[in-house]
């Protein structure tokens, strides 16, 4: 520093300047005071600077507050940020509320960006790309931004509110290019992070040029997105295409990480299923799951993995479903033939080996194994292999895309062994086929031929054309078989707008090869042109000149135009097959003049399977949206499809405004989805001015009718003056009082209209569409008006029920649909055996039925006391088709069983305690049943067998593999029968198995019969099929009255009905039984001078539709008394070996002692023709052994009748029968055997027989004087009724007796 600066510097801080010999201490005090000095220096500029800084941040701050807070300040910002927008950038707004710090509310806004159409376009100086426009309106724009995270480069929105918004988006011209991996995935960008805590948008459409794409009518969310990261939170939307909800992550820039979860459920149509989907996506390109579930309408089930290397990875494909319904995925709610597949792939990169199956109603297809090879935009197949049409089809080639302007394509399919019928299946064709395609997109050329084989005529069709990219031109196709051929040529065009030129030359063309069930020989020309005007309208001609020959068998002439200008109609044809020769011809303009005459129209030469005739005339003229009707036409015996009408009359002219006319409809046998046997309609006036009368018979009831209609402007209404509907069973309806009713195509109304049951109960209806609906209310109606539509009851006895019930139905649109509410209530009812019984054997009280539908939904619920302290209630929600998803619950609670006897007549007095407590899911076609149910303490009194059931204790437990364990037990007698099986409901079989097993079990304690059983018995049963029993039966001890049990099958002469059925005609047996019966050592038997013993063992097999047969052998042991003598049973078998049961093999001998003579008889052979003879030791004479053995005295001391009385039994032997033997027959383990005379035959008869329940006896018989056979049945009924059906070789007739015990 020199001198004269630190001179400035002392002056300048009031310090004097130190002397030259100053001393050092002065020295240092100075340099303290100028240090000293700096400090005050420093603050002071610190002071002056924080002043100036702090001013300055005052003044941002209010810059800040002003911009952000002000009205003024957003404004400018707004102008700001309109003037920075880029350059064709649009964005204003009406009006604008709140400051920019947020909520900050913009109505009106209209946004508007451009966009290229193809987004890789390169602009030249000699070309431009295509702009489209990207267009958002919305009503109101809501936007609550956080300023600080601005900071950091984000931008957060505490809130993003959209309300009435459209969405344009611009038609995208980018070329197609095949995918690649893993550039096909979406990346994120953002010029800087975007987080919206809460997004909520109320009504956005989102449109392509005006095109709808999707209606969202509300969205809620929130989303965090960053340069390579998006996270989205709980996005909920709902629109016309669906509900949709998606949350999860993604994170492109950590190798694709992503944890996503969506689901989906789409619109459907009325009465069908909505589909539902669910998706999970987790992992990274080197280890990815991605899992696809739901319904639509059945089941669907897509799982695709990938590992490994994340530009070629292992991947795994599998998909199926049993109907998946193409036509509602894309949300549009129309649906489609379901189709059901199973599609399985694998490969690793683009390399893909295929294999499945689809199925589409009438047509499938098999996917063999084929390799499919997708590298570097190059498509190969290597080769694709597909069965379908009874034949297989190769497809061969590749498509190299990896330059958009000079792409190349070349395939070849090859089809082999194809086949295809008319719909009767009688005519096949069968064809071969090769077509190859090449080029590049700008021009390509087809080529190919076709082989076609019906029976031993051959065909053949060449193809031959060009493509380019904008239209394809057909050279050649040209068909040729041995009676004629067709040649054809044509251009069609699809850019810039649709155009086409089409013609074709026939000269003995046969169609038959194409449509099986039109072959012929046809002469003609077809010409076609048309194009697709710049405003959507068409504009086209066709032309069929000179038509002949032949078609289907018939000669065929005519010709026809046709021609259409926008909405502008016009045409004639004039046409002769067969038999049947139609002209008409039509213009529709602003006016509408069509004529049309048959003379006449035989339907089988025109329909395959068609027939009957129609002739007449059809005419309607006038203003095109009212022209007069003039019409007579007549037909006879016509049937297409499921439609018919034996015969019909249709004659009349109606004006359509004014005048009076008449027109007159009589119908006889018609089938038009609902059978009617004759229809009457006569109608008066002018359509818009109209009296009408109907009458209608079906196998349903009657329906007549009578009313008017008249149109007032846009609006019809009129009345309904009378109705009268009287079903074929129940009660018969009339309209109390005439009804008035309006419709105008969107609303209407419906007067009170009040229908009364001649058994009692109105039911009443009135609407008022879309404002209330429409209501239907039931007053007083008796629950008697169901008996007509129950089932018949198995022992015939009629239903009888008492009480009232009311019915109250609402129906009212919802949006572009409906939906309705339903309740029936009743204060008490039940039902009796007989209508003088005393009591009900099941009632109730206060029962409520409510239900609510929609045309996706039903809810029912159902709450009632039951008898007199039990409860039902019942919640129950599903769908309307077999595919709707099911819940609810069902719970009963009863101490009350007496409504078991409504089951059967054997049962009788039942009491104990039932409780079930059951959950619903699955679907309504696939039920999942959860739960139980309890009976307990149960106890039932069944007098047909004598006894009396105890203790019964039966759990049925739902499990959720779609079974139903059975678990119980009863007691009878001394014994104890165990009960165990199981029950399935998700199969349309619904099978059962029981296992039945006891000991000492008591089955039989009547005057009649008791008996003792050990079962150990399977019963299976399964919907459609015969119930099947096999297991034993083991009989350790059994008393039978042989007496007794006659006692219940005498017969009556009383009453003889003749049976018409053809005798050659069986009815197939609905039993597969595979019983083995085993006899104890207990096992008596008594009855008409029998007392003895019944063993053995003999295995019963019953196969349906075959006789009865069995294996084994039956012994009986014991005393016989006949003719006041007695006769020991020395030997007594009964020998089956897989024969008919009712036909045993008999080894039976009888004998007694007298003195020293050994006398019996001995019965050998079939039941069916059994050989008798008698024996004495010592030997004798047949006489003497016969006298022996029924008199106990030789020969020689019989008297003149008891000789005679031995002739007679001789004559018996001599033919075969063995009277005596017969009698001993019954009572060797047989129910019933003797000579009976038989109505049948008319001649007596061998018969044995066997009861094979308490009730059904089963017998045969053999004629003692003939060759005649005859098979017996009889069913006892009740208060001494029984049913007897004979069945011979001569006749079959049938009887209904009646018996009194005196």
């Amino acid at each position: 520093m020199s001198g004269h600066e630190r001179d400035h510097r002392v002056h300048r801080h009031g310090l004097a300047p130190l002397p030259a010999d100053a001393s050092g201490e002065q020295r240092e005090a100075r340099i303290a005071e100028l240090r000293q000095l700096r400090r005050t220096r420093r603050r002071t500029l610190a002071l002056r600077g924080g002043i100036a800084t702090l001013a300055m941040a005052a003044g941002v701050a209010l810059l800040l507050y002003w911009l952000l807070m002000t009205i003024g300040g957003r404004d400018l910002l707004l102008r700001e940020l309109v003037a920075r927008l880029p350059a064709g950038t649009e964005l204003t707004w009406d009006t604008a509320e709140g400051p920019a710090s947020g909520p900050m509310v913009l109505r009106g806004v209209h946004f508007s960006v451009p966009r290229q159409r193809d987004p890789d376009c390169v602009a030249t100086s000699r070309t431009r790309c295509a702009m489209g426009r990207i267009v958002l309106d919305a009503e109101q724009v809501t936007l609550d931004p956080s300023l600080r995270p601005l900071l950091g480069r984000t931008l957060r929105l505490d809130t993003l509110d959209i309300a009435g918004a459209t969405l344009d988006l611009p038609r995208s011209d980018k070329p197609f290019e095949l995918p690649r991996w893993p550039e096909v995935l979406p990346q994120v960008e953002l010029p800087l992070a975007l987080r919206a805590g809460a997004i909520r948008i109320d009504g956005l459409k989102v449109v392509q040029e005006g095109e709808p794409l999707i209606d969202i009518r509300s969205a809620r969310g929130g989303l965090d997105a960053a340069p390579g990261s998006l996270h989205i939170e709980r996005l909920a939307v709902d629109s016309d295409r669906g509900r949709f909800t998606l949350h999860g992550d993604y994170i492109p820039r950590r190798n694709f990480r992503s944890d996503l979860r969506a689901t989906a459920v789409l619109p459907a149509p009325a009465g069908r299923t909505a589909p539902r989907f669910g998706l999970i996506a987790r992992g990274d390109l080197s280890k990815l799951d991605v899992a696809i579930g739901g319904r639509a309408p059945a089941p669907l089930r897509a799982v695709l993995t990938l590992r490994g290397d994340a530009d070629r990875p292992r991947w795994q494909l599998r998909a199926n479903s049993d109907a998946l319904d193409i036509g509602l995925l894309g949300g549009s709610g129309e649906a489609s033939t379901p189709l059901a597949f199973n599609l399985g792939a694998d490969g690793i990169g683009g390399s893909a080996n295929l294999r499945g199956t689809l199925k589409q109603g009438d047509f499938a297809a098999t996917l063999q194994p084929s390799k499919l090879r997708l590298e570097d935009r190059v498509l190969q197949l290597q080769p694709l292999v597909l069965d379908v049409f009874g034949g297989r089809v190769n497809a061969n080639g590749s498509a190299d895309l990896r330059d958009p302007d000079d792409a190349s394509l070349k395939f070849a399919v090859n089809a082999r062994g194809l086949r295809w019928q008319g719909e009767g299946g009688d005519t096949m064709v069968a064809g071969d086929a090769d077509f190859g395609i090449a080029g590049t997109p700008a021009r390509w050329a087809v080529k190919g031929q076709a082989r076609l084989q019906r029976g031993q005529e051959r065909a053949t069709v060449d193809l031959a054309g060009r493509g380019f990219r904008e239209r394809i031109q057909v050279d050649v196709l040209r068909a040729r078989m041995p009676q004629g051929r067709l040649d054809a040529s044509g251009e069609f065009a699809w850019s810039p707008r649709l155009s086409w030129t089409a013609k074709a030359t026939l000269a003995g063309f046969d169609p038959g090869y194409f449509a099986p069930d039109w072959p012929g020989a046809v002469d003609g020309v077809v010409l076609s042109s048309g194009v697709r005007r710049d405003n959507g309208s068409l504009l086209a001609d066709a032309e069929a000149g000179n038509l002949g020959g032949t078609l289907r068998g018939r000669a065929l002439g005519g010709r026809g135009t046709l021609n259409i200008d926008g909405d502008n109609y016009a045409g004639d044809v004039a046409l002769s097959l067969g038999g049947s020769r139609i002209d008409a011809r039509a213009k529709i303009a602003a006016g509408i003049d069509i004529e049309a005459n048959l003379s006449p129209l035989q339907l089988d030469d025109l329909l395959p399977d068609g027939r009957g005739s129609m002739r007449g005339m059809f005419t309607l003229r006038g203003a095109r949206t009212a022209p007069d009707v003039d019409i007579d036409l007549r037909g006879e015996g016509v049937a297409f499809g499921d439609y018919r009408a034996e015969q019909f009359i249709a004659k009349g002219r109606l004006p359509w405004r004014t005048g009076n006319g008449m027109l007159a409809v009589e119908a006889q046998g018609l089938q038009l989805g609902l059978p009617l046997s004759s229809l009457r309609a006569g109608l008066r006036g002018s359509v818009e001015r109209l009296q009408f009368d109907a009458d209608a018979q079906s196998e349903f009831g009657a329906l007549a009718l009578r009313g008017d209609a008249n149109k007032q402007g846009t609006r019809w209404q009129g009345a309904l003056a009378s109705l009268q509907f009287d079903p074929a069973k129940g009660a018969a309806w009339t309209l109390q009082q005439p009804a008035r009713w309006s419709w105008d195509g969107s609303s209407g109304a419906l007067s009170r209209a009040c229908l009364l049951a001649n058994t009692g109960g109105t039911l009443c209806a009135d609407a008022d569409w879309p404002r209330r609906g429409v209501e239907l209310q039931g007053d007083a109606l008796p629950l008697a008006l169901l008996v007509p539509y129950l089932p018949e009851r198995e022992d015939s006895r009629p239903w009888v029920f008492n009480g009232e019930a009311g019915l109250r139905v609402r129906i009212v649109p919802a949006a572009n649909a409906w939906r309705g509410t339903a309740s029936i209530t009743s204060a008490a009812g039940g039902i009796r055996n007989r209508p003088r019984a005393r009591r009900d054997l099941a009632g109730y009280r206060d029962l409520q039925l409510d239900a609510t539908f929609d045309p996706q939904a039903i809810g029912i619920s159902l709450g009632t006391v039951f008898n007199d302290d039990g409860r039902i209630d019942a919640r129950i929600s599903t769908g309307w088709d077999g595919y709707a998803p099911l819940a609810g619950e069902i719970k009963v609670s009863t101490d009350e069983l007496t409504w078991m006897e409504l089951f059967s007549p054997d049962i009788v007095a039942p009491t104990g305690r039932l409780d079930v407590d059951l959950r619903l899911g699955g679907t309504r076609a696939a039920p999942a049943i959860g739960g139980e149910g309890h009976l307990q303490g149960f106890a039932s009194e069944l007098p047909a067998l004598g006894i009396a059931a105890r203790d019964g204790d039966l759990r049925l437990q739902a499990q959720a593999d779609g079974n139903a364990r059975i678990v119980g037990r009863v007691r009878s007698g001394d014994g104890v029968l165990d009960v165990d099986g199981s029950l399935g409901w998700q199969a349309q079989d619904t099978p059962l198995v029981l296992n039945l097993r006891g000991t000492n079990v008591l089955i039989a304690e009547t005057r009649q019969l008791r008996a003792v059983a050990n079962p150990d018995v399977v019963v299976r049963y399964r919907a459609g099929e015969p119930l099947q029993v096999s297991g034993s039966v083991t009989l350790p001890e059994a008393d039978i009255h042989l007496e007794r049990l006659d006692e219940g099958v005498s017969r009556s002469d009383d009453v003889v009905v003749l049976d018409p059925v053809d005798p050659e005609r069986t009815r197939a047996n609905p039993l597969d039984l595979d019983l083995t019966l085993v006899m104890g050592e207990q096992v008596a038997i008594n009855g008409f001078g029998l007392v003895g013993t019944l063993g053995g063992r003999l295995r019963v097999r019953a196969l349906p539709g075959r006789e009865v047969r069995g294996t084994g052998a039956l012994d009986v042991a014991g005393r016989y008394t006949a003719y006041a003598q007695r006769l020991q049973i020395t030997r007594g078998r009964l020998l089956w070996s897989d024969t008919p049961v009712g036909d045993p093999l008999l080894d039976i001998r009888a004998e007694r002692q007298v003195g020293e003579v050994t006398a019996g008889i001995r019965v050998e052979g079939r039941a069916s023709a059994p050989r008798a003879t008698v024996y004495s030791n010592p030997a004798k004479s047949e006489s003497e052994a016969l006298a022996y053995l029924t008199l106990g005295r030789p020969l020689s001391s019989l008297t003149g009748d008891e000789a005679r009385q031995i002739g007679t039994a001789r004559a018996a032997l001599a033919a075969g029968t063995a009277l005596v033997a017969s009698e001993l027959g019954q009572r060797l383990g047989l129910d019933d055997a003797g000579v009976v005379g038989s109505r049948a035959l008319g001649a007596d008869v061998l018969s044995i027989g066997k009861y094979l329940s308490p009730k059904l006896y089963v017998g045969y018989g053999v004629s003692l004087l003939g060759t005649g056979q005859v098979l017996m049945l009889k069913y006892l009924l009740r208060k001494g009724f029984d049913i007897q059906i004979e069945s011979s070789t001569v006749e079959n007739r049938a009887s209904v007796n009646w018996r009194t015990e005196k």
